[in-house]
């Protein structure tokens, strides 16, 4: 007994040693071929046996994987270009459909690329610029996802989320918006600067005509209060000539009554007339 007992353990190190048993973790898919054709699938773990030299054991993960895509450009419906930035997030759900179309990641990637290339360029053939900023966003989404998840199944990968990141205008496209943008900031520039020049002319206009209206208003009163100083002026030198006259006279008067009248000479005159009237009040006080 002991020794087929030893018998049976040598077997069994010489089937370990020889890989007769391969382990299929609880995170993992074991897919087992022969001669390149699948002869077993393990999704579940454990411990299984397998023929050494012959079959070949390939494993796959069960967990979620991202898979972020490059940056495509295409056309929207209103033949403006856009660049999507998209990525998905999938697991692997037919091990076997996987093991046959796509086995390395290098394939996978390349072929979720083609699927999601394909689907945001027809979906996004039916959308314009403005839809996409006025809140459609989603929809777009959504309607790819449908897409990529419907393609996806024949890789035997299941789709759980795929998205958008972001989306922005071709650098050509960039460079025209931002051209425009300037022009209309210096448009704008210059039409503010039109309206301030006119502003300010209006303002210096006006200015001017009450400046000149002042300037008017003080030659006017000035000059009115020159006619009134000279016309006072001339009533003050009127006055005064006539005062200097009078006394002219009356001292001509004297002088011709001191030198050019001789003692009792007799004259018969009007005295209120000529040179007369100025002795008047001396003849009346005569005795």
């Amino acid at each position: 007994m002991k020794k087929y007992l030893a018998i049976f353990a040598a077997l069994v190190v010489l089937a370990a040693f020889f890989g007769a048993f391969y382990i299929v973790p609880t995170n993992e898919h074991a897919v087992v071929t022969q001669f390149g054709k699948i002869v077993r699938v393990h999704s579940t773990p454990g411990v299984h046996a397998k023929i050494p030299f012959l079959d070949v054991v390939y494993s796959y993960p069960k967990w979620l994987q991202e898979h972020d895509s490059s940056p495509v450009e295409t056309v929207l419906g209103d033949k403006r270009n856009v660049v999507f930035d998209t990525f998905l997030v999938y697991k692997i759900s037919d091990p076997a459909s996987f093991h046959t179309k796509i086995r390395t990641q290098e394939t996978l990637g390349q072929r979720i690329d083609d699927v999601i290339f394909g689907s945001i360029r027809v979906v996004a053939g039916l959308y314009t610029y403005e839809d996409i900023l006025s809140g459609k966003r989603e929809e777009i989404i959504a309607q790819t996802t449908s897409r990529v998840k419907a393609q996806a199944q024949d890789m035997g990968i299941e789709v759980v989320l795929s998205a958008i990141r972001n989306f922005t205008l071709p650098e050509q496209n960039l460079q025209a918006i931002y051209s425009n943008m300037k022009s209309e900031r210096v448009r704008i520039a210059q039409r503010i600067l039109s309206a301030g020049t006119a502003e300010a002319n209006r303002i210096t206009a006006e200015a001017d005509r009450k400046a000149q209206e002042i300037i008017s208003s003080a030659v006017k009163k000035n000059q009115t209060l020159r006619g009134e100083g000279d016309k006072e002026a001339q009533i003050i030198i009127s006055d005064a000539m006539g005062n200097a006259y009078t006394l002219y006279e009356q001292m001509k008067a004297v002088e011709f009554f001191q030198k050019g009248v001789q003692e009792n000479t007799v004259f018969i005159v009007d005295p209120k007339t000529g040179l007369f009237k100025y002795l008047n009040g001396y003849l009346h006080d005569a005795p």
